[in-house]
């Protein structure tokens, strides 16, 4: 979804808020720079996609969440101002960080390792306070790690992934979301995650800004998720092979073997620096504005040395990779790895069976034949139509659960259910697994905006029809309730269609 065209569409007006622009938008949220009137201070409003309005259970652990969040005050977390619900509109205010972001100053190149080392301990100090307060990040990526003016670094978003996983503890089984190219092996596998979990991530960003890219690369995210299971800890160039232990500390494949917390990162790097080699090259770094001694590489690190444990080879805990649970992401790459073009590097397929997709439930609701997309989206090779459904399957199941929020339905518009049973349609115009698969997703914006639309929350209700009817332009259901929801906003009382179970 575009921000712009949230804003329009949902007609956003939170009191006690003035929006300025967008400044950032993804599946399941849109964040505008918006100004708090009764302190006249910026801030960075994050506006939840409307579809989640739909789901009273995500909306209610939204707010719960949210401000329980907000009560994590250290200067490596983003501190949150706000949070509530508008006309069906849920909204989070916190501190607006003007710095940019990580994902920015990877892709522009030119940190030195003692810029790496310095945003990694500033992260490592941020998740061992959360860590201590009960919360998992569970999405610790660059694009969430924002920068003060003065170069210290902020992570953002704690508590938004928790909401949307439906967890009520620390951690939380059978969930999918993050991100595959920082994502532990845990998590990709669908088990339970701890801090641990996002230390692991933070050791895929210490690559990553250490060597320009991601430790795993491949064609497709699911192949990835995979990697990140299969293939060993990525080894980091000779010239920093120094900084090698800390990788392997933080990114090993059982999380019994890596640093207990954050505490113990931070430590293990100034005991890094302070041993480094001559040949390390370990220029100041050039982010931080503060005094000299508080730079990685100042000559005078920390005297704290918190002792690293990492658990000894027999006690390794056990682990099993599902043979089923379609939910799971490595299950997601198991289906789908044939089907996407990878990279040259070869993967290493699990010992996961492939259980044949049972017909989907509640799929028998009338599908067009004028939809779009047929014509517009490439074909496929007979022999990938199967992965192509398999995957399009796991995302329909995901995506309509009961806390799926619709991820994965339509949207990206090149990795989406749509967009997978449009391929199939293309090569197969008469596929009826995929006309089920469309028709199960157009059943379910129908139920969420009719829900929406019963409620009163005329603007989100029409705007999920209109996400609909982008696939069935002709959806008469579609069409009655977005005309209702217009209506709505004039004041009127409209009569709903009806909506089969």
């Amino acid at each position: 979804m575009n921000a712009t065209v949230l804003l329009t569409a949902v007609d956003i007006d939170i009191p006690g808020y003035r929006i300025l622009r967008p400044i950032g938008e993804g599946g399941m949220a849109s964040v505008f720079l918006a100004v708090q009137q009764s302190l006249d201070r910026e801030v960075a409003l994050k506006v939840m996609s409307p579809i989640l309005a739909a789901n009273t259970e995500f909306a209610s652990r939204f707010l719960i969440e949210g401000k329980i969040t907000a009560k994590l005050q250290h200067p490596n977390l983003v501190t949150v101002h706000d949070i509530g619900c508008h006309k069906g509109v849920y909204y989070l205010a916190a501190e607006y960080i003007p710095g940019g972001t990580l994902k920015e100053r990877i892709h522009e190149g030119g940190m030195s390792i003692a810029d790496c080392l310095d945003i990694a301990t500033d992260v490592a100090n941020g998740l061992d306070f959360a860590h201590q307060k009960g919360f998992v990040h569970r999405d610790v990526k660059p694009g969430n790690v924002l920068f003060r003016d003065d170069g210290r670094v902020v992570l953002a978003d704690f508590g938004i992934a928790k909401a949307m996983d439906g967890s009520n503890s620390s951690t939380v089984a059978g969930t999918s979301v993050g991100t595959p190219d920082y994502m532990s092996p845990e998590q990709a596998r669908g088990e339970p995650v701890d801090g641990r979990s996002d230390l692991y991530s933070l050791g895929t960003m210490l690559f990553e800004m250490l060597t320009g890219h991601p430790p795993y690369q491949a064609g497709d995210p699911f192949t990835v998720a995979l990697m990140h299971v299969t293939h060993p800890v990525p080894e980091l160039p000779a010239d920093l092979a120094w900084l090698q232990p800390l990788i392997s500390g933080l990114m090993a494949k059982q999380a019994g073997e890596r640093y207990n917390n954050g505490a113990a990162v931070a430590a293990a790097i100034q005991k890094l620096v302070a041993d480094a080699p001559a040949s390390a090259n370990l220029h100041l770094s050039s982010g931080r504005k503060l005094g000299a001694s508080q730079r990685i590489g100042s000559g005078s690190a920390t005297q704290q040395r918190t002792r690293v444990s990492l658990s000894k080879p027999g006690e390794r805990p056990a682990w099993i990779v599902p043979v089923a649970g379609i939910g799971g992401v490595l299950v997601v790459a198991v289906l789908g790895w044939k089907f996407w073009p990878h990279s040259d590097e070869p993967v290493v397929e699990s010992p996961a069976t492939v259980v044949p997709s049972a017909p989907l439930a509640g799929t028998s609701a009338p599908l067009a034949t004028n939809f779009p997309g047929a014509a517009t989206v490439p074909a496929l090779a007979p022999e990938e139509i199967e992965n192509a459904l398999t995957q399009a399957d796991v995302y329909l199941r995901d995506g309509i659960a009961e806390n799926g929020g619709g991820r994965h339905l339509a949207y990206p518009d090149d990795d989406s259910a749509v967009y997978l049973y449009r391929r199939v349609l293309t090569t197969q115009p008469e596929n009826a697994r995929a006309k089920a698969g469309i028709a199960a997703i157009l059943n379910y914006y129908r139920k969420s905006a009719h829900l929406l639309c019963e409620r009163g929350q005329w603007g989100n209700c029409g705007y999920i029809a209109r996400q609909g009817l982008k696939i069935d332009a002709s959806d008469e259901t579609l069409i009655k309730l977005d005309a209702a929801a217009a209506a709505g906003d004039r004041g009127e009382s409209p009569a709903l269609p009806a909506i089969s179970p």
